[in-house]
């Protein structure tokens, strides 16, 4: 038992993560078709008549929130929702390609992979559906049509991934869950943000929220995929990494011995 203790405390948390978004939802294919229906009902409520019938709570909802504003509040909201902007988005996902990219070359896939193909999901998504923003008391500029919010939709795929991210640096399972934890808060507090500012309904935030659970463990399915292909070093044993180092030197050894033959039979 102690053995396997410190055998695990010396593996990275990158390849055995305590949970990952396929492996939670895969095995539940209830609550995947439950999630699904629900994307479907919201967006089919949205679509029809500029979404009226979703104005229900929606309205009242947009309102509440209006009545409650205050000056911290306000620059709170405005500034974690540019956290979910595209322009740092972008640029801090082009960051975390670059810097993963030679410790794990499926980890920087799956970020770029995230932060390139949403943007194209989020728009024929509103494209299709069409709903007017809500234009009651806005706080910033809202452009494009509303459903569904594509705040959520970008911090899920780019802080969605920030475990995948750390795990690459850490054996510690707590910092793992610790960075699970602010992962959430920052994709909560930017998907709140947009209704608070009054650039979107609240069932656009849960649209966005819903195409950005699938579209994580559509991620993380691409990178399993991709680090089957192309594994990385990182998270192996210290006995994994042994094996690994003899066989380098057991080709090497045999590459010497083959060019000390072929350096006797050119002397002959």
């Amino acid at each position: 038992m102690v053995a396997a203790r410190s055998i695990t405390s010396l593996v990275h948390v990158h390849l055995d993560p305590p949970l990952t978004p396929a492996s939670f939802l895969l095995p539940r294919r209830r609550l995947l078709l439950a999630l699904g229906l629900a994307f479907l009902a919201l967006a089919f409520g949205a679509a029809i008549a500029s979404g009226q019938a979703l104005l229900t709570w929606d309205e009242p909802i947009q309102r509440t929130v209006e009545a409650n504003r205050t000056a911290a509040l306000d620059d709170f909201f405005r500034t974690i929702s540019r956290f979910g902007s595209t322009i740092p988005v972008l640029v801090t996902g082009s960051v975390l390609t670059l810097v993963t990219w030679r410790r794990c070359p499926a980890v920087a896939v799956a970020v770029a992979v995230a932060m390139l193909s949403r943007p194209l999901l989020e728009f024929t998504l509103k494209a299709t559906v069409d709903r007017p923003r809500p234009d009651l008391e806005r706080m910033v500029a809202g452009n494009g049509p509303s459903f569904p919010s594509g705040h959520p939709m970008a911090s899920v795929a780019l802080w969605g991934l920030l475990p995948v991210i750390v795990g690459l640096y850490t054996k510690r399972r707590d910092i793992w869950w610790a960075s699970v934890a602010l992962a959430g808060l920052l994709i909560a507090g930017i998907s709140a943000s947009r209704i608070y500012l009054g650039v979107h309904w609240f069932s656009d935030v849960i649209g966005g929220l819903l195409v950005g659970t699938f579209f994580l463990v559509a991620v993380d399915t691409v990178f399993k995929r991709t680090h089957c292909r192309y594994p990385c070093r990182v998270g192996c044993s210290d006995d994994e990494t042994a094996d690994a180092d003899s066989v380098d030197d057991d080709a090497s050894a045999s590459r010497s011995r083959a060019a000390t033959a072929a350096a006797s039979a050119s002397s002959e």
